[in-house]
């Protein structure tokens, strides 16, 4: 499947396009950022797994291995699914979101706690 063929949420359009996230480490959402359009990868492409569902990549977490997608389904962007990858067994999921906005109020969580440890 062709990453620019995708229809992504407009949420997540929008996130961009009004600069709300960065694409490198220490931007708007530390410490989470997304990646760039390049650096955009399919998970099965990485890891081998049993898990059918077409994983898209499109953001992580700076301190750690977590990584955030996108399922794809007929090449659209749906639910979003938190990851922690480079596992033994390749990745394993760690929580499945209904769409971008759910994932953000998990991002608050973070960054809350990022800058409480920062200030500490």
């Amino acid at each position: 499947m062709n990453k620019k063929e995708i229809i992504y949420p407009k949420g997540y359009i929008w996130l961009i396009e009004k600069r709300i996230v960065g694409f490198d480490y220490f931007t708007q959402l530390q410490p989470w950022y997304f990646l760039s359009e390049e650096k955009i990868f399919w998970v099965n492409e990485i890891w081998s797994s049993s898990i059918k569902d077409k994983l898209l990549v499109f953001g992580r977490r700076q301190d750690n291995d977590d990584l955030v997608c996108f399922r794809v389904q007929d090449n659209i962007a749906t639910e979003v699914f938190l990851i922690h990858g480079w596992t033994n067994n390749g990745f394993e999921i760690i929580k499945k979101y209904p769409n971008i906005w759910s994932w953000l109020h998990d991002v608050l969580d973070d960054i809350h706690e990022w800058i409480n440890i920062e200030n500490n």
